[in-house]
């Protein structure tokens, strides 16, 4: 049984279970907690799963997603814009001559790149079409469903400062001196009478001695 009282037994077919569901749907998400060995108390972790986005295998920053764009016939003017939001489809036109055009989100969503979409994207100006294609793009897949008008971010990065400073309860919880060699974020994990403070493979007496590295035995 693991930290989390779930059955370890149990954990095998919930990753198969997991894998045949959809990428950040609910359900992804529920099996992605219920698979996962977290302690009770790290509320944080379970948060960034809930509200985070799901890119490369784990869920990060909520942003908006990319959107790529071309025009049929190549025709800015009047040709029907064609889009997608999955590189899938722009890669399974490769061999086609075809002028992908992209909104590229990066810097967890503080940055966007707008260009012609290759080896690397080639800036360029907006036409008025696609000045209000950007607009409509950037107001409802960035601002309302990618960000929730702000209130998605808050969530994630409120669970992702508590993750990452986790504190055990009823523990000890001191941390090692600034320039000892650890981290603000070591919380002592041992309870009771101790003269060395613990934080997972790393110890210091306290004062202003060394951290070291002593790990636990298997």
């Amino acid at each position: 049984m693991n930290r989390t009282g779930t059955p370890t037994r149990f954990r095998r077919p919930l990753v198969h279970l997991r894998q045949r569901t959809r990428d950040g749907s609910l359900a992804h998400r529920i099996l992605t907690i219920a698979q996962e060995r977290r302690p009770w108390y790290d509320w944080g972790a379970r948060l960034m799963v809930l509200v985070g986005q799901f890119r490369t295998g784990s869920y990060d920053t909520p942003r908006g997603r990319d959107l790529w764009y071309r025009f049929e016939a190549e025709n800015e003017h009047r040709g029907r814009i064609i889009k997608t939001r999955t590189y899938a489809n722009v890669r399974a036109t490769r061999e086609q001559d075809f002028s992908w055009r992209i909104f590229d989100v990066q810097d967890d969503g503080h940055t966007v790149k707008v260009g012609h979409y290759g080896g690397q994207i080639t800036h360029f100006g907006l036409s008025r079409r696609e000045m209000k294609l950007f607009r409509r793009w950037d107001f409802w897949e960035c601002r309302v469903r990618g960000e929730w008008f702000g209130l998605r971010r808050w969530l994630y990065h409120l669970g992702l400062h508590h993750h990452v400073d986790l504190r055990k309860p009823f523990a000890c919880n001191a941390t090692p001196k600034r320039g000892s060699g650890g981290y603000s974020h070591w919380h002592c994990e041992l309870r009771g009478r101790h003269e060395v403070h613990r934080f997972r493979n790393y110890t210091w007496p306290g004062g202003t001695a060394r951290v070291e590295y002593d790990p636990i035995p298997a």
